[in-house]
């Protein structure tokens, strides 16, 4: 006879524990390939980098960061547009699993300076430019 109390039990386990892995996979990219920037230091310093959200062309066009450049992610996926290595790229969208995975990929495409925005664009409090 099935318990369906346990089973409950189970699949929450299994749900929690596959959450609990993304979470933590998500971390480690970013960890690994790119800095947190605080909002405060993101508007102090963004007139010297790259500014780029990578969510898709609709959100973007809704509302941006001012100065902002769109390269969605769904364009990232099939390679690296050429960003100016000297300058660091700033990369914010409004879920950091998707920042954390464009990171990897600019550091595997030899970008060093990669910074991520605390909190992304559903966080922002600096100036947006919305559409009309």
């Amino acid at each position: 006879m099935i318990n369906f109390g346990m089973v409950s039990w189970i699949i929450l386990i299994v749900v929690l524990l596959v959450w609990g892995g993304f979470w933590l996979y998500s971390y480690l990219l970013r960890k690994n390939n790119a800095t947190m920037i605080s909002q405060e230091d993101f508007q102090q310093t963004m007139h010297s980098a790259q500014v780029v959200d990578i969510r898709e062309a609709n959100e973007f066009n809704s509302a941006h960061i001012l100065g902002a450049r769109n390269v969605p992610y769904s364009t990232l996926q099939q390679g690296v547009p050429g960003f100016n290595k000297t300058q660091p790229i700033y990369l914010y969208a409004d879920m950091h699993n998707l920042t954390g995975r464009v990171a990897k990929k600019l550091r595997e495409a030899g970008y060093e300076d990669i910074y991520i925005l605390e909190g992304g664009m559903s966080d922002w409090k600096g100036k947006v430019k919305r559409a009309n």
